[in-house]
């Protein structure tokens, strides 16, 4: 038992370093193709260096001269805020909506995924735009401030827009999937068994139903997570947040491109394994 728990350990650590030096790797591309020609000596001596600098954590640097560490760490954290209060609003109001539409709204359930359909479609950036905008005229329209639209400064930081615009996406998408579910799950034949045996709807769903499809939202949790990273860059720079992806995108660097991809990659790494070992 001891041995087979070593050996896990030392899969999941080998695994973590072949993800840092893949994103190592992807982010020396450009030394490869410096001039639309191929440097393999310069590449394979850009990857060397990056190596050792991060996993020393010495001599990364932005622009050149500063040093990254100080400047990136409580932007990463910011950004991580941001990424996990997005997540859980997302998934709250899923599942709030979700019942809703089963307990309620059974017989309009196409209708309504229909519409959220069509929501989804909307682009994310013409979304932020759009809800950005909506604010906007409130405020100009009725003097009344609702939100923070952009940030001005560290004293005037937007954070409940840009955690709206996060999680909508998000919310929609998972709303989409968990009603497709329950009702899956409700058509099978131990629920048409369970109701004959006297047992409540609401005690067959919060209890049977939601348990039985975990296993499926846990599967849809990597796109999740793509997307919320995808859609992050956007609201960092749409809002003005001072957060690690509008930093990579103001101090354009190899280093700090790559350290910032680990340093996401880290958490959700750590993440994936967790839920491995409940399967």
């Amino acid at each position: 038992m001891v041995k087979q728990g070593t050996l896990r350990i030392a899969q999941v650590v080998v695994q973590y370093i072949i993800g840092v030096f893949i994103f190592i790797s992807i982010g020396s591309l450009p030394i490869l193709l410096k001039d639309l020609e191929l440097d393999v000596a310069g590449y394979i001596t850009s990857i060397k260096e990056l190596v050792v600098k991060i996993f020393t954590l010495s001599s990364l640097t932005y622009d050149g001269e500063h040093e990254m560490l100080p400047a990136i760490i409580d932007r990463y954290f910011y950004s991580l805020k941001t990424l996990s209060l997005s997540f859980l609003f997302a998934v709250i109001f899923a599942f709030i909506l979700s019942y809703i539409i089963v307990l309620f709204l059974k017989n309009k359930k196409d209708y309504v995924l229909s519409f959220i359909e069509i929501i989804r479609t909307v682009p994310d950036i013409v979304g932020i735009f759009l809800l950005q905008s909506f604010f906007i005229w409130i405020n100009k329209a009725y003097g009344v401030k609702l939100v923070q639209t952009v940030s001005l400064g560290s004293e005037n930081q937007a954070f409940l827009l840009p955690l709206l615009s996060m999680s909508l996406p998000i919310f929609l998408f998972l709303t989409q999937v968990i009603v497709l579910k329950i009702f899956e799950e409700l058509d099978k034949q131990y629920i048409a068994f369970a109701k004959a045996k006297g047992l409540s709807f609401l005690y067959l769903l919060n209890v049977h139903v939601i348990r039985n499809i975990q296993h499926d939202l846990l599967g849809h949790l990597k796109t999740i997570i793509w997307m919320m990273l995808s859609t992050l860059v956007i609201v960092e720079y749409i809002f003005n947040m001072d957060g690690l992806m509008m930093f990579n995108i103001k101090h354009i660097s190899i280093e700090l491109f790559v350290f910032s991809c680990i340093l996401f990659f880290t958490p959700f790494f750590i993440l994936y394994r967790l839920i491995d070992l409940r399967r």
